[in-house]
């Protein structure tokens, strides 16, 4: 099965249309993010409840398949985690398929401003569907911020939440899809990081993988003693799925917060590299 959603930018209609025509026996199934966290199944229009996990896993079920292909290149990170979490539990092998921007366009997010980043605005901070927490930490937690371009975005997060400047540990993408785009990251993030002095806590990881990103948050947890983590993913779509990722291996160690951006529209130009990635593989060996 080859589950896959679409957006305003063209790349998230490449990939499903191409595969289809060589795979007639695979089933493309296309879904879309509903208000209050419903999910759209397009083809017979009906809805399921992204927090009910029996009516997902009925869904994922009656395909009768154990291999899932995930395309999360125009799929809300609301959309992805439950559907990570279900297919995870239910023993699917799943494949998450992303397609990379040829070049996003800098001089859009080079502008001052929240709402002239690629976002043209956050929503409330809260956790993604299947990954609520009900109790706080005791001890004050490691603040873990994958970061993007958009520094309205760290900003936001931080007044929100509020963490000491010790605590945070930002994450830049290098290399980044392009050679220049670690700069980019630091010049969007510039402010928060001078402004809390986190700057010399941040630490790298390959801007296009989930296997680094996850690898990198573990790295995180063991250099710091294992503490509780709060991780806000508001980078690269492929360091947003490691992080659910490992949200979802370590339940009881890990928070994760997402801000629910609002896309702008035509934020990128062009299809990059098509990056495919075993996540239950991933898991299994670590």
């Amino acid at each position: 099965m080859y589950l896959y959603a679409h957006d305003a930018e063209s790349r998230s209609d490449f990939c499903a249309p191409h595969l289809r025509k060589n795979n007639s026996e695979t089933v493309f199934e296309q879904i879309s993010l509903l208000e209050e966290d419903m999910m759209k199944i397009e083809r017979d229009g009906s809805v399921i409840p992204l927090t009910g996990s029996n009516e997902i896993r009925a869904f994922v079920e009656s395909y009768n398949t154990k291999s899932v292909y995930l395309e999360v290149t125009g799929m809300s990170c609301r959309l992805v985690a439950p559907l990570l979490i279900t297919g995870l539990k239910i023993g699917c092998e799943i494949h998450v398929v992303y397609s990379e921007p040829a070049r996003y366009k800098i001089e859009e997010f080079q502008k001052e401003g929240l709402h002239k980043d690629l976002s043209e605005a956050v929503g409330d901070i809260y956790s993604l569907p299947g990954l609520e927490k009900v109790f706080a930490p005791k001890k004050e937690p490691l603040f873990v911020t994958l970061l993007g371009f958009e520094g309205g975005r760290l900003t936001f997060i931080i007044e929100d939440q509020q963490p000491s400047p010790a605590s945070i540990r930002p994450i830049v993408g290098v290399p980044g899809y392009q050679l220049g785009y670690p700069y980019e990251t630091y010049y969007g993030n510039r402010h928060s990081l001078s402004n809390k002095r986190c700057w010399q806590e941040v630490v790298y990881a390959e801007a296009n993988s989930i296997v680094d990103a996850y690898l990198t948050l573990d790295q995180i947890a063991k250099d710091n003693t294992n503490p509780y983590m709060i991780v806000a993913p508001i980078g690269t779509k492929p360091h947003a799925i490691g992080a659910i990722l490992y949200a979802i291996k370590h339940r009881d160690e890990v928070e994760l917060l997402y801000d629910n951006p609002k896309r702008s529209v035509h934020r990128t130009d062009g299809i990059g590299k098509i990056l495919s990635c075993n996540v239950t593989k991933l898991l299994n060996e670590n």
